[in-house]
């Protein structure tokens, strides 16, 4: 059975990867350059976004120790007397088995949301088409060395700009 490239022809096949590469522009002051998107197949977009809201437990746990961790060692250094002073008026902090609430929020449910951040940026960089051929699959730490975090969400905006379209965009064409 013909693939519908295939029913459109040999000039359409000979563009169909290119059909689903998208240039954006990023504005960064009054510098421009330019990268390029790969636009994910629906199914592709689909194992895409369960990726990124299905973290693995390693990345939620090394995000709650660096989150937690701050907030573990004042209160293992001031001791039960500044929980009991924390926690005189209102509870403001509690701590569980393997969570710890502060002033009723929970730092692994925090954890949670910044390992899925992590993972969309990871999956949306990886859209991007390398110059020189080389797949882009860096870390989310890689990425994070490598660029500030506002240019970090302002490629990760776009990005969603073109493989994402809202109704807006899809107007001004």
């Amino acid at each position: 059975m013909a693939t519908l490239a295939s029913k459109l022809g040999k000039s359409y096949g000979k563009v169909q990867d290119q059909v689903r590469i998208k240039t954006i522009t990023i504005e960064i002051g009054n510098t421009k350059f330019d990268l390029k998107v790969r636009i994910p197949l629906k199914a592709e977009m689909e194992q895409m976004l369960e990726r990124i809201s299905l973290p693995s437990e390693e990345r939620v746990q090394k995000s709650y120790e660096k989150l937690s961790k701050p907030v573990l060692d004042s209160i293992k250094e001031g001791g039960d007397d500044f929980v009991n002073a924390l926690n005189s008026e209102k509870e403001m902090v509690r701590i569980l088995d393997n969570d710890v609430i502060l002033d009723g929020n929970s730092i692994r449910q925090v954890a949670q949301f910044t390992a899925i951040s992590e993972n969309r940026v990871e999956e949306y960089f990886h859209l991007l088409q390398s110059e020189v051929g080389e797949p882009i699959n860096e870390t989310f730490d890689q990425i994070a060395e490598e660029f500030p975090e506002p240019v970090i969400k302002q490629i990760i905006e776009a990005i969603e700009g073109a493989i994402r379209p809202d109704y807006k965009n899809t107007k001004k064409n």
